[in-house]
């Protein structure tokens, strides 16, 4: 698990290297070392760079809404779902628990109506 953290560690600290040393390395692939040599012109080139992105147009509310709700229906039908999943495995469950008989030593764990019965189960548990 040390390991693993130290890895994970080493390589989000380093990433800022990397992306300096590949900005780095593209600024002196696309232009002369020589010819820049003031910040000015360093900063002109990267905007240059920049604005020839192609620009992404928005995305529109229609589409975010119908992949929201597309997202709940998705939950709600996972829930219900689950429900019925689970309410099926209840029963089956009673079913299998009642028809189990207990023997003649073991009592129920279903909890006394009254003072005298939680007594009397209590002294035949302890071997009163």
């Amino acid at each position: 698990m040390n390991k693993l953290l130290l890895i994970v560690i080493t390589i989000a600290l380093f990433q800022p290297i990397n992306v300096w040393a590949e900005n780095a390395n593209l600024i002196q692939q696309n232009s002369n070392p020589s010819a820049i040599n003031t910040l000015d012109e360093e900063i002109n080139l990267i905007n240059n760079k920049i604005s020839n992105f192609e620009y992404k147009q928005p995305t529109s509310k229609r589409k975010i809404a119908k992949k929201f709700l597309a997202a709940m229906g998705g939950v709600g039908l996972s829930s219900i779902l689950l429900f019925l999943i689970l309410s099926i495995y209840n029963r089956m469950r009673e079913n299998i628990v009642s028809q189990t008989k207990l023997n003649d030593n073991e009592t129920t764990l279903e909890t006394p109506e009254c003072v005298e019965k939680a007594v009397k189960v209590f002294l035949d548990k302890t071997n009163w």
